[in-house]
């Protein structure tokens, strides 16, 4: 009795955990999907509880998401009306300081709002040789290059003087481009500025896409490995390993020929850059 008393607890405060990750995840407002495999990933190798964490399903995910973030975002609504709310929207940031511009890219027929606050443009033009990038989920519509390219030249030629080194950006090729347009380096007689990929969202793909464990585990290693020439043979040994052709081709395509964005062995040469992208992270 005693011992199928102890097994329920232990079993409701595993439960306990579970549910704490997955509120962690939240937080931070990735996809469900995205949310399920972090936690699976991280109790499975990290507290061994793989069997317990088997069941998470991506449902029940999703209602704890709503029930956290469902009210608290309601007052992000703004009026129906999508000129009013830019308008409304405009006018607020103005009255709160904010320097603030609306821009359209006609080869793509986008529009944008540029907003920004002078003590924040200050800090940028200070520290901004090391710039974190990224995209909110779910609250840009059918975003592309170009417009993000416009939107980074109106706060680097009109807002401040912001010359980057290195900018940290998630796994998106639409960042990527966007940043080399708006910083073409050396080609345009300028300052070079080197595309890191973030470690979480890159892990955070792999989990989707590297399905093989073992292969995962291999890349896994690559992107820690301290020499360009180490992990380039561990890459090589995760596609010649793997026995997915879909997967094999996958990491051929993605990964072979720019370990430098995504593998740390490129981070080494900069004690103080790679000191700034542990507390980054």
């Amino acid at each position: 009795m005693i011992k199928v008393l102890w097994i329920a607890s232990s079993e409701a405060e595993t439960a306990k955990v579970i549910r704490s990750l997955v509120e962690i995840e939240v937080a931070k407002n990735y996809p469900p999907p995205a949310i399920t495999s972090a936690v699976k990933e991280y109790v499975t190798l990290e507290l061994d509880l793989g069997e317990c964490v088997r069941e998470l399903k991506r449902k029940e995910v999703t209602n704890i998401k709503y029930k956290i973030c469902g009210l608290t975002e309601t007052r992000f609504i703004g009026n129906s009306n999508l000129k009013s709310d830019i308008l409304e929207s405009v006018s607020f940031l103005t009255e709160q300081g904010y320097l603030v511009e609306n821009f359209r890219v006609f080869q793509r027929s986008t529009k944008g709002t540029v907003f920004a606050h002078p003590e924040q443009l200050k800090k940028l033009e200070r520290h901004g040789w090391l710039t974190l990038i990224d995209s909110t989920h779910k609250t840009n519509r059918n975003e592309d290059a170009d417009t993000v390219a416009e939107a980074l030249t109106i706060i680097c030629n009109k807002y401040c003087r912001w010359s980057p080194r290195y900018i940290l950006a998630d796994h998106s090729n639409i960042e990527a481009k966007s940043i080399k347009k708006t910083f073409p380096g050396i080609d345009a007689g300028e300052q070079e500025c080197q595309v890191f990929l973030c470690v979480v969202h890159v892990m955070r793909t792999w989990m989707q896409k590297i399905n093989e464990k073992k292969t995962r585990d291999t890349m896994i290693a690559a992107m820690h490995k301290r020499t360009k020439i180490g992990c380039e043979n561990l890459v090589q040994d995760a596609i010649n390993h793997c026995s997915v052709p879909y997967i094999q081709n996958y990491i051929k395509r993605n990964y072979t020929k720019n370990t430098e964005k995504w593998g740390l062995w490129t981070r080494q040469h900069s004690p103080c850059f790679y000191r700034s992208h542990q507390r980054i992270r």
